[in-house]
């Protein structure tokens, strides 16, 4: 059963708190705290499988260093009760397989960049898959090339918490869809959908029970985990919908009753691809290529197939459609999803001047 979890807080100077160490904490990384003249040493946790930075456009690159940006964000507030990051935590759903869990986690923190937040985003699993989780810790200031200027307000709000709630679920449900599994997730309340189920209850920090998990932490499956994550798939961007498929890659010509149009395209066309591959080119109209049970498949369903994909790749704006206020406020239940890549990395060399990268970012 698909479970929904998704908590928004703020990690606060006047709590006696320190942004590097939660960074630190979360990344499973040991970072120079600047304001404690000290480290905050977390280095060695095993439950980390993944954390990166993403940037909004126009961030200058110094703030894809984790120790930096978070030492800058100390070193800009200057308030003993000054709100240093916003952090966004939720449970990563187990129905999938743990590749889906960065396309999910990535999606969420790009919503959040295109608002102009950078996000340090981190995933969490102990190894035994009782509970896969990921946090986002936003900065609170908008971004400009020489560094934060004024306090992004907007996350000050409840309707900054309604907002993710509801923006999580749609990009969890939208990956239960594309992977044709039944099980949904809901935002509200189970009083707001009439539920007798009672709420679940949080447990708070208990060392002696962090203790015992840390003791039965399957070392192996997060090993597993971790590559899982960070191999890259190099046939995602030709089948973008059928590679976040459990079945993927197809082992049968017959297509799965559940598969979407989009699925389905991409299903003729990967076949047509392994023809090519075994040396039996399709070609022309008159050339069928062989379908489910020893079907004939005429090419021009497959031609027509291309053609669709064409056209979605050359308008990325409708097959990539973005959330906003708007649409999560509107009664529009069309399955979205956003593409994991998007935007990630300018696509000049490493080494090139900073002053081309930023160029390069304000075409976004």
């Amino acid at each position: 059963m698909a479970i929904f979890h998704l908590h928004v807080k703020n990690i606060s100077r006047g709590d006696g708190r320190s942004v590097v160490a939660a960074a630190a904490y979360r990344a499973g990384e040991t970072l120079p705290n600047d304001a404690e003249e000290r480290e905050s040493a977390f280095g060695g946790r095993r439950d980390v499988v993944h954390a990166e930075i993403r940037m909004p456009a126009g961030a200058p690159v110094w703030m894809g260093e984790r120790a930096k940006l978070w030492n800058a964000v100390e070193a800009a507030e200057k308030r003993k009760d000054a709100r240093l990051a916003k952090e966004i935590e939720f449970a990563l759903p187990r129905e999938v397989a743990p590749a889906i869990w960065l396309e999910l986690t990535g999606a969420m923190a790009d919503a959040y960049t295109r608002q102009g937040y950078v996000v340090d985003l981190a995933i969490h699993e102990d190894g035994r898959n009782t509970n896969p989780h990921a946090h986002l810790l936003l900065t609170t200031r908008r971004i400009t090339a020489g560094g934060f200027a004024g306090k992004l307000r907007e996350a000050d709000g409840v309707r900054f918490v309604t907002d993710a709630r509801a923006m999580w679920a749609k990009i969890a449900n939208a990956s239960f869809a594309s992977a044709g599994l039944d099980a949904r997730i809901d935002a509200r309340s189970h009083a707001a959908i009439g539920s007798a189920q009672r709420a679940g209850q949080h447990v708070g920090a208990d060392r002696q029970a962090r203790r015992a998990r840390r003791a039965q932490i399957d070392a192996e499956r997060i090993a597993t985990v971790r590559q899982e994550l960070r191999m890259p798939n190099p046939l995602a961007d030709l089948y973008p919908h059928l590679s976040l498929r459990r079945d993927w890659p197809p082992e049968s010509r017959e297509p799965a009753p559940d598969m979407s149009e989009r699925e389905r395209d991409e299903f003729w066309l990967y076949w047509q691809s392994r023809d090519h591959e075994r040396g039996d080119p399709v070609a022309g109209r008159d050339r069928p290529v062989p379908g489910p049970e020893g079907d004939l498949i005429p090419s021009h369903e497959l031609e027509a197939a291309q053609d669709r994909m064409i056209a979605e790749v050359e308008q990325p704006a409708d097959r990539y459609p973005l959330p906003n206020a708007q649409e999560l406020t509107a009664e529009n239940d069309r399955a979205w999803w956003v593409n994991a890549e998007h935007q990630r990395q300018p696509e000049s060399e490493p080494d090139a001047p900073e002053r081309d990268r930023e160029a390069w970012w304000r075409t976004r």
